[in-house]
C-alpha cells in the first residue's frame, strides 16, 4: 500500500471524469470503480487500485511539520480546512517505481481540486501544490524519479552568516542523506543539493568515500565528510561545507 496526502481549501470532492482525464495526460489509465461519501475509487489499467478519500477536517500534523524551500508555510497548512488521504494498492515495482506512479496519481487530485499542498506518504512536509503537480507531470516521459517531491529538503540556520540544507528521503532508495552547509548570502547551494541527490539516484553504483572531494566546478574541491544526522534520525549523512 502506498500513500499520499493533499491539503485543500474547501471540502469538495473532484469530478471523477476530470480525474480520469488528468490521469490520461499523465500516462495512467484510470477506470471508475465506485463513489460514496467523499470516497472515489478507481481501477488502474495494468493492475492496482487508487482511492481518494476526502477528510472534511484539517490535517492534524500539517501545521507542525518542518518547512523547506518547496514547502507551503505553516500558516497555509493551518488554514486548510480539509485534506485527502490517497491510497494506491498493488502498484507493483520497487519504491522508485511506485513513488513515481504515486506522484502522478496525486497530481490527478491536485489538478482537480483547490489544492494547497501535497506530499508522498514518506514525506517530511507538504510541497506547494502547483510545484508538486508540475514536477510529477515533467517526470511522465522520463525514467528518473521526480527528485524534488520524492526527496524533501529542509533548511536551518547554522550561525550568523551560514545556513544548511538537509535531505530527507534518499535513505528510502538505498542512498545516504546530504547535509550541506553554505553562506546565507551565497548562491547555487540549493541547486547543488538537488543535483547531488539526482546524481545518487541516477547512478546507484556511485559512491562518495569519506575524504574524496566534489564541487560545483572542476576547480572547487569540497571534502566529503560523514557525520551523525542532525535531525537525530537515521544513519550518518554526507556533510559538504560549501565556501
Amino acid at each position: 500500500m502506498d500513500l499520499a496526502f493533499v491539503l485543500v481549501s474547501n471540502k469538495k470532492s473532484p469530478d471523477p471524469s476530470r480525474v480520469i482525464a488528468s490521469g490520461k495526460r499523465l500516462g495512467i489509465e484510470l477506470r471508475p470503480a465506485g463513489e460514496e461519501k467523499g470516497i472515489l475509487t478507481f481501477e488502474i489499467a495494468g493492475g492496482g487500485t487508487f482511492i481518494a478519500a476526502l477528510m472534511p477536517a484539517p490535517h492534524p500534523d500539517a501545521p507542525k511539520m518542518p518547512i523547506g524551500p518547496t514547502s507551503i508555510s505553516a500558516e497555509e497548512a493551518s488554514a486548510a480546512p480539509a485534506h485527502f488521504i490517497l491510497t494506491a494498492l498493488d502498484l507493483g515495482g520497487d519504491a522508485r517505481v511506485r513513488d513515481k506512479r504515486m506522484a502522478a496519481l496525486t497530481a490527478t487530485i491536485l489538478d482537480n481540486t483547490d489544492a494547497v499542498g501535497a506530499m508522498l506518504g514518506h514525506g517530511t512536509f507538504f510541497h506547494k501544490a502547483k510545484l508538486f503537480s508540475d514536477v510529477a507531470a515533467r517526470a511522465k516521459d522520463e525514467p528518473m524519479l521526480p527528485t524534488e517531491i520524492a526527496v524533501d529538503v529542509t533548511a536551518a540556520r547554522e550561525s550568523a552568516d551560514r545556513m544548511s540544507f538537509l535531505t530527507h528521503g534518499l535513505e528510502r532508495y538505498g542512498r545516504e542523506e546530504f547535509y550541506v552547509t553554505c553562506p546565507i548570502k551565497g548562491k547555487s547551494a540549493l541547486g547543488f543539493v538537488y543535483a547531488m541527490a539526482r546524481w545518487m539516484l541516477t547512478d546507484p553504483n556511485k559512491q562518495l568515500p569519506t575524504g574524496d572531494t566534489v564541487g560545483r566546478t572542476a576547480e572547487e574541491k569540497i571534502p566529503v565528510q560523514r557525520v551523525p544526522n542532525p535531525s537525530g534520525r537515521g544513519g550518518p549523512v554526507i556533510r559538504l561545507d560549501l565556501p
